[in-house]
């Protein structure tokens, strides 16, 4: 029993509950803003979206919705949300379509479980209500714990499991046999990154979650996904994950990333990581993936999903530039001349040179590229081997002198 004499697990009546206790009709939902339990007292006022939500078991997406979830989790304790207003259009003012609300979100610890809602139809819910409200709430999040059903524990540990899995646990064959998973492989690594602002967005984060794994089950049964940090990866394995195979991966995260931007008003972008075989690899995939996002223009229009497959030169230049950082005595000392040099007198040598080599030491292209005619570019390439004593016919000094520029720029 709880403080409130309620048979734990009986969201309905903690709902009724809260309703008299706190003074307006409540609704408690989860993350995914499903609706678990709503009051039924009579003559408490509600409004088109708690009527629509109820009927559905499902918050209706409204504009404001994103906004309202993203402050009540940022928020320690209950939060006052004005009700929702249509669209503002040109020459039109927004009226009222909704009453306001008192919401308090539902935790255990840090981690968020769900929300409580109650209208305040007059705007005098005060702070008791409020303080009532948060009691409420701990009391709710013990009901949401024991609601949660077996399935939703064994998506938890799968949920650990992988994320070993994936930043290359030493145990990772043991790890792959907990999960059931054939360590031959193959296996490839998914990235979806959402673009949310600096505090984050637990809500979303989590609906995306749901929502990639959906779509990933749907496409391959037994696919796993879990979330780590912001970015939500899915792993696929077994068959021969053969390059028709991966084309028809990428469509279909190319179809999701739509429909998350579309639905959720997310902007995600993703990615596809290499194959490997074994269990001992998948971390290697899911690193390429997370590199492959590196190479993703934050601007590439919805629906574009990148793949390792199709960028494998560039990955290989992502790694060595690691090597040369992470080892300075290997970096051309005359490139490190060349950026010392831009970096005191705002000169242009570095990404001449560079632009030079990029295009094949074609004069022509290099020339289009920079913007500069013919006779600029070949006076700065004889500056620079004058300055820096650079032989560009020496292909070993020309190999180490392109590869320091790239890490450099």
């Amino acid at each position: 029993m709880t403080t409130l004499g309620l048979p734990v697990g009986d969201l309905f009546a903690l709902a009724n509950a809260i309703a008299a206790m706190v003074g307006g009709a409540t609704a408690i939902e989860d993350l995914q803003t499903r609706v678990l339990a709503y009051s039924t007292l009579p003559d408490q006022p509600i409004d088109d979206t708690r009527r629509d939500g109820i009927l559905g078991r499902q918050v209706p997406d409204l504009p404001d919705n994103a906004e309202a979830y993203a402050a009540l989790f940022r928020a320690s304790g209950a939060v006052r949300l004005p009700g929702a207003m249509t669209p503002s259009l040109p020459g039109e003012p927004a009226v009222p379509v909704g009453l306001a609300r008192l919401a308090v979100a539902v935790r255990a610890g840090a981690e968020p479980l769900g929300s409580i809602w109650v209208v305040d139809v007059t705007g005098s819910l005060d702070d008791a209500a409020a303080t009532e409200l948060e009691r409420a709430a701990a009391i709710a999040a013990l009901h949401i714990l024991r609601a949660r059903s077996a399935a939703d524990l064994a998506r938890a540990q799968r949920a650990v499991l992988l994320r070993r899995l994936l930043d290359g646990d030493a145990d990772a064959r043991l790890v792959a046999a907990q999960l059931g998973l054939d360590l031959a492989g193959p296996f490839v690594a998914l990235a979806f990154q959402p673009q949310f602002g600096p505090a984050g967005d637990e809500l979303r984060l989590n609906r995306l979650v749901d929502l990639v794994a959906m779509a990933c089950e749907a496409h391959q049964s037994g696919t796993e996904c879990v979330a780590i940090g912001t970015t939500v990866y899915a792993l696929f394995f077994g068959g021969q994950l053969d390059d028709t195979q991966l084309i028809g991966i990428e469509a279909m995260a190319a179809r999701l990333v739509t429909r998350a931007t579309g639905a959720m008003r997310i902007v995600l972008r993703a990615s596809v990581g290499s194959r490997v075989t074994g269990v001992d690899t998948i971390s290697r995939s899911r690193r390429d993936a997370d590199l492959v996002l590196l190479l993703t223009d934050h601007s590439a229009g919805t629906g574009q999903v990148v793949s390792a497959r199709n960028v494998g030169s560039r990955l290989s230049l992502l790694e060595l530039g690691q090597v040369l950082r992470d080892t300075p005595r290997l970096l051309s000392a005359q490139a490190q001349a060349v950026l010392n040099l831009d970096a005191r007198s705002g000169t242009e040598y570095a990404a001449t040179l560079r632009s030079y080599l990029d295009c094949g030491r074609d004069s022509a292209r290099t020339a289009t590229l920079l913007s500069v005619h013919q006779n600029t570019l070949r006076y700065r390439l004889r500056r620079v081997q004058e300055l820096f004593g650079i032989d560009l016919d020496n292909a070993d000094d020309t190999l180490m002198l392109w590869l320091s520029l790239r890490v450099g720029d």
